[in-house]
């Protein structure tokens, strides 16, 4: 047993040694947390860059949303928020459609971080996590910045090519805080999809099932999108749909990051965005931990 534990160890580093060389070999000491967070975070990242199928779909399906519900809601919204006799808007459906793109883009990814957790499981490779000379707590954390990595790379290439587009084609999209306000959404697309991973992290961790990880995500994701602000304006939601956005987080995010692209900075708004992130995050990635903590038992 002590042969094998030993074994496990010795192959769990030498995993690191191979993957990221310009690091010091983790040791689980305080002073080393970094490193460690750095070589798991490093490990992720090289790993989807060597599918590059998934990594194609998962950086371009952003813009495939992004074209087609301009397209399919763009003329309904424009129809629904000018009143006859009033003038046209000064911005498309896409400026309003664009923060909501980078936040649904978020949370797909955040459902895909559940799906490698249970990956590492059925290969074994969470074992040698669990018995490397590293902290556990960097396991997490390092998985979770990759993600933020991942994330924050799908919203700035929508943004991007919206801009693009704006220029080529004419569309109207004020971007009226420029590029500052640009990074902002990208941060907190981001955030929200670092938050909101603790939910098939922690399905993934409590089920070690694909298909189990897969249905809770997406059964929760849509609803979530669709019953918030993301899509259209609080004012052009039913009734009952307002009344639920009010306690959707995604309904924060959406907005804050709207008013980034259509008008300015509104720091009301954007407190509560990051007051929705931290509260989606402390529970769900809370929830997270205690599942990451009883994998290792």
């Amino acid at each position: 047993m002590a042969t094998e534990l030993e074994g496990s160890r010795v192959g769990a580093e030498s995993v690191y040694r191979a993957g990221f060389p310009t690091l010091g070999a983790p040791t689980g000491h305080g002073g080393a947390f970094l490193s460690d967070v750095g070589w798991v975070a490093y490990r992720s990242l090289r790993k989807l860059s060597r599918n590059p199928f998934l990594l194609f779909f998962s950086l371009m399906m952003p813009v495939i949303w992004l074209g087609m519900f301009s397209q399919t809601f763009g003329t309904l919204f424009a129809r629904g928020a000018t009143a006859p006799g009033t003038a046209p808007l000064p911005y498309a459906y896409i400026a309003v459609l664009l923060p909501g793109i980078a936040i649904m883009t978020a949370i797909q990814s955040a459902s895909q971080s559940g799906f490698a957790m249970v990956s590492d499981i059925e290969s074994g490779f969470m074992d040698k996590f669990f018995v490397a000379p590293i902290r556990r707590s960097a396991v997490l954390v390092g998985k979770i910045l990759a993600d933020g990595a991942r994330m924050a790379a799908q919203a700035g290439i929508v943004l991007v090519i919206a801009y693009a587009f704006s220029i080529a084609f004419g569309w109207k999209i004020p971007f009226a805080t420029g590029v500052p306000g640009a990074l902002l959404i990208v941060l907190l697309a981001a955030l929200f999809g670092i938050a909101f991973s603790g939910l098939s992290n922690s399905v993934a961790l409590f089920t070690k099932n694909t298909e189990s990880t897969m249905m809770v995500s997406f059964t929760l994701t849509f609803p979530l999108l669709f019953l918030s602000t993301a899509m259209v304006p609080l004012s052009l939601l039913p009734g009952w749909v307002q009344t639920f956005s009010k306690v959707n987080p995604v309904s924060y995010v959406a907005t804050a990051s709207r008013a980034l692209i259509v008008s300015g900075y509104n720091w009301g708004e954007i407190g509560q965005a990051f007051a929705a992130i931290v509260i989606v995050g402390i529970l769900l990635n809370g929830l997270a931990v205690l599942a990451f903590r009883a994998q290792g038992r």
